[in-house]
Protein backbone atom coordinates (compact mmCIF):
# COMPACT_ATOMS: atom_id res chain seq x y z
CA UNK A 1 0.00 0.00 0.00
CA UNK A 2 1.22 3.21 -0.62
CA UNK A 3 2.85 5.39 2.23
CA UNK A 4 3.74 8.68 2.90
CA UNK A 5 2.43 10.50 -0.21
CA UNK A 6 -0.92 9.58 1.20
CA UNK A 7 -0.76 8.77 4.65
CA UNK A 8 -0.02 12.54 5.10
CA UNK A 9 -3.26 13.99 3.16
CA UNK A 10 -5.55 11.63 5.65
CA UNK A 11 -3.66 12.66 8.44
CA UNK A 12 -4.71 16.20 7.40
CA UNK A 13 -8.38 15.21 6.07
CA UNK A 14 -9.14 13.04 9.36
CA UNK A 15 -6.88 14.65 12.03
CA UNK A 16 -5.86 17.91 11.62
CA UNK A 17 -8.98 19.39 9.30
CA UNK A 18 -11.58 17.83 12.34
CA UNK A 19 -9.15 19.57 14.53
CA UNK A 20 -8.40 16.32 16.73
CA UNK A 21 -4.66 17.14 15.77
CA UNK A 22 -2.83 20.11 14.81
CA UNK A 23 0.31 19.90 13.07
CA UNK A 24 2.77 19.78 15.65
CA UNK A 25 0.69 16.88 17.04
CA UNK A 26 0.69 15.10 13.40
CA UNK A 27 5.27 15.55 13.91
CA UNK A 28 4.50 14.19 16.98
CA UNK A 29 2.72 11.20 16.47
CA UNK A 30 4.40 10.54 13.01
CA UNK A 31 7.76 11.31 13.00
CA UNK A 32 9.52 11.94 16.80
CA UNK A 33 7.49 9.19 18.90
CA UNK A 34 8.10 6.34 16.02
CA UNK A 35 11.35 7.19 16.09
CA UNK A 36 11.90 6.89 19.91
CA UNK A 37 9.76 3.31 19.69
CA UNK A 38 12.33 2.20 17.16
CA UNK A 39 15.01 3.21 19.39
CA UNK A 40 16.11 5.98 15.91
CA UNK A 41 16.35 8.99 17.70
CA UNK A 42 19.56 9.08 18.64
CA UNK A 43 23.26 9.24 16.91
CA UNK A 44 24.27 10.04 13.40
CA UNK A 45 21.63 8.74 11.53
CA UNK A 46 18.78 10.10 14.01
CA UNK A 47 15.20 10.39 12.78
CA UNK A 48 12.35 12.43 14.33
CA UNK A 49 13.87 15.03 15.76
CA UNK A 50 13.52 19.01 15.28
CA UNK A 51 15.24 20.76 13.29
CA UNK A 52 18.08 22.47 14.40
CA UNK A 53 21.30 23.61 13.52
CA UNK A 54 23.93 20.60 13.22
CA UNK A 55 21.27 18.23 13.01
CA UNK A 56 20.51 15.55 10.33
CA UNK A 57 18.03 17.32 8.08
CA UNK A 58 15.42 14.95 7.95
CA UNK A 59 12.09 16.73 7.14
CA UNK A 60 8.87 16.55 4.66
CA UNK A 61 8.00 19.71 2.86
CA UNK A 62 4.02 19.50 2.80
CA UNK A 63 2.03 22.14 0.82
CA UNK A 64 -1.31 21.86 2.39
CA UNK A 65 -3.33 24.02 -0.10
CA UNK A 66 -2.99 22.11 -3.26
CA UNK A 67 -5.55 18.60 -3.68
CA UNK A 68 -4.77 15.58 -4.62
CA UNK A 69 -6.23 12.77 -6.42
CA UNK A 70 -4.88 9.60 -5.15
CA UNK A 71 -3.70 7.37 -8.32
CA UNK A 72 -0.97 4.81 -7.02
CA UNK A 73 0.52 4.55 -10.19
CA UNK A 74 1.72 8.10 -10.52
CA UNK A 75 3.44 8.80 -6.87
CA UNK A 76 6.85 7.65 -5.91
CA UNK A 77 5.81 3.66 -4.88
CA UNK A 78 6.74 0.67 -6.04
CA UNK A 79 3.28 -0.32 -5.10
CA UNK A 80 0.32 -0.47 -7.39
CA UNK A 81 -2.60 -0.54 -4.67
CA UNK A 82 -3.99 1.80 -2.40
CA UNK A 83 -7.96 1.87 -0.52
CA UNK A 84 -7.91 5.38 -1.55
CA UNK A 85 -7.17 5.32 -4.93
CA UNK A 86 -9.49 8.21 -6.56
CA UNK A 87 -10.13 10.14 -3.51
CA UNK A 88 -9.55 13.80 -3.13
CA UNK A 89 -7.81 14.39 -0.46
CA UNK A 90 -5.42 17.97 0.65
CA UNK A 91 -2.38 18.42 0.50
CA UNK A 92 1.23 17.02 -0.99
CA UNK A 93 4.27 15.89 -0.27
CA UNK A 94 6.32 18.25 -2.08
CA UNK A 95 9.67 17.05 -1.01
CA UNK A 96 11.45 14.78 1.39
CA UNK A 97 14.78 14.95 2.72
CA UNK A 98 16.95 12.00 4.28
CA UNK A 99 19.70 13.18 6.33
CA UNK A 100 19.49 16.80 3.96
CA UNK A 101 19.61 14.96 0.83
CA UNK A 102 16.49 15.17 -1.50
CA UNK A 103 14.98 11.79 -1.76
CA UNK A 104 12.10 12.65 -3.44
CA UNK A 105 11.13 16.00 -5.31
CA UNK A 106 7.87 17.40 -6.25
CA UNK A 107 7.04 13.14 -5.64
CA UNK A 108 8.93 11.97 -7.86
CA UNK A 109 12.13 9.67 -6.73
CA UNK A 110 15.34 11.52 -6.71
CA UNK A 111 17.97 8.87 -8.10
CA UNK A 112 20.83 7.64 -5.92
CA UNK A 113 24.06 9.04 -7.29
Amino acid sequence: MTGLETALPIVHLTMVQTGKLNWEDVARVMSSNPAKIGRVSEGPTAQGRPLAEGEPANIVLYNPQHTITVDPAAQATMSDNSPFQGMQLPGRVEATFLRGRATVLHAQPVPTI
